[in-house]
């Protein structure tokens, strides 16, 4: 194996712990290891599932699948206003409660033999109770999973009483972009779809920047900050206990790589425009026609200090990647909201939204729709490669991958997973001795 030190400077240098060693292959492509992730990770972690704006009034739910989870939770808010989720199966006979995947109810009703639930979820009623023997109202309620809310974004744990509280989990990483104005933003738009690879094949994808001046060329190539050599190197890169983070700088003189100029206006959309109206005559149009019709304005200064937390000019936007599968891209005027959510150990679900602040012109609408098809086509040409990379992957031909020094986080997700399955497989060897004893 490779484990050459990294030099002082250096992003790899500055995590030591995580060496610069060849990262197998193996948990790509191995249908027990992700048994294992399931167990040990998916169903004993925070699992970003929605926002609140989802479910605004009382009565209002979402039901959402988490195949590595092995289960269909209800989110719902009930009539305190106070958001709770539940698995969705009766108590009776395992029938699911909620049909469809939105709603609004005063009740929950099994379709099957009627027994009612109330928004918490409790046994309000069963059809001839007379006939059961000895039941218990208390005793039967919908099995509850932990649900909280971290800015606006609403997490599940399947465990009920979780080793970490939410904010436990959330602040230590990103306490310094709470702030950040995701309550005045709306989904713009949004695509889902299932990809025939390794959840962390796809992720690993989306939190590195190596590879955008190559699959992106076509697209947003010309937008980056580019090295010497021709790749995007990062401004700064974080890594914590679970998450990480990646700041990543534009090139100020293109619509896409100066997201600021829509709403800011001014000396920031002249640079952009300078040679976008030459280059890209289309998205200088849209820019021109979006200036000044957004509802809500971001200044720079009035972002939290982790949002551009290097306060580079160029500044392009950070990634935020939320142990284990959430990723959250934070620009100056909108943001991104991915989840690869596991569906085998070769199949990931993944859903893709994103926010904007409302547009009040119609030429802001057209500013959006043209967004919309850049970011569709960004988006496609990184799903472009990750088939083929499973595909490659599972020949077994090469059995590790060798990263530089640009792709720490992707280095991070693997010791940070590693570490989690040793230590919860190590608890469960010493649970049964201590039973014993």
């Amino acid at each position: 194996m490779i484990n050459t030190p990294a030099p002082e400077g250096t992003l790899t240098g500055r995590y030591a712990e995580l060496g610069t060693g060849l990262i197998p292959v193996e948990p790509y492509i191995s249908a027990d290891y992700f048994a294992r992730e399931k167990a040990h990770i998916f169903k004993k972690t925070w699992l970003q599932v929605g926002r609140v704006e989802e479910i605004p009034e009382a009565g209002d739910y979402f039901v959402k699948t988490l195949a590595a989870c092995d289960t269909e939770v209800i989110v719902v808010r009930n009539k305190q206003g106070r958001i709770s989720a539940m698995h969705n199966v009766c108590s009776h006979r395992l029938n699911q409660i909620a049909y469809e995947k939105t709603g609004h109810t005063r009740k929950f009703f099994c379709k099957f033999h009627g027994w009612a639930y109330d928004l918490d979820g409790n046994l309000t009623g069963v059809p001839d109770e007379k006939c059961f023997f000895g039941l218990s109202h208390a005793d039967y309620a919908l099995t509850r999973v932990a649900c909280d809310v971290w800015q606006g974004f609403i997490f599940v744990n399947m465990d009920p009483k979780p080793a970490l509280s939410l904010d436990e989990f959330m602040k230590p990483m990103y306490g310094d972009v709470e702030g950040y104005p995701f309550d005045k933003m709306t989904v713009g738009f949004a695509w889902e779809t299932v990809v025939d690879c390794n959840w962390k094949l796809a992720l690993d994808a989306f939190q590195e920047a190596y590879h955008v001046a190559y699959v992106h060329g076509n697209s947003i190539a010309d937008a980056i900050d580019k090295s010497e050599g021709g790749s995007m190197p990062p401004l700064d890169a974080l890594c914590g206990e679970f998450h990480r983070r990646l700041s990543l700088a534009g090139n100020q003189k293109s619509v896409y790589g100066n997201p600021k100029a829509v709403t800011s206006g001014g000396a920031a959309a002249s640079e952009a425009l300078s040679d976008a109206s030459a280059k890209r005559p289309i998205a200088a149009a849209a820019l021109r026609a979006g200036i000044g019709s957004a509802r809500h304005a971001f200044p720079l200064d009035a972002l939290p200090k982790g949002v551009n937390w290097t306060k580079s000019p160029n500044w392009l936007f950070d990634i935020n990647v939320v142990f284990p599968d959430f990723y959250l891209s934070l620009r100056p005027n909108y943001c991104q909201a991915y989840n690869f959510r596991p569906i085998a150990h070769n199949k990931t679900l993944l859903e893709a939204r994103v926010y904007y602040p409302e547009m009040t012109t119609p030429g802001g609408r057209f500013f959006l729709e043209y967004m919309k098809v850049a970011l569709r086509d960004v988006l496609l040409e990184d799903l472009s490669t990750l088939e083929r990379t499973q595909r490659a992957a599972e020949t077994g031909v090469k059995k590790f991958m060798i990263l530089q020094d640009n792709e720490l986080l992707v280095r991070h997700s693997y010791h940070v997973i590693e570490r989690l399955l040793a230590e919860a497989e190590a608890e469960a060897k010493v649970q049964p001795v201590a039973a014993a004893a």
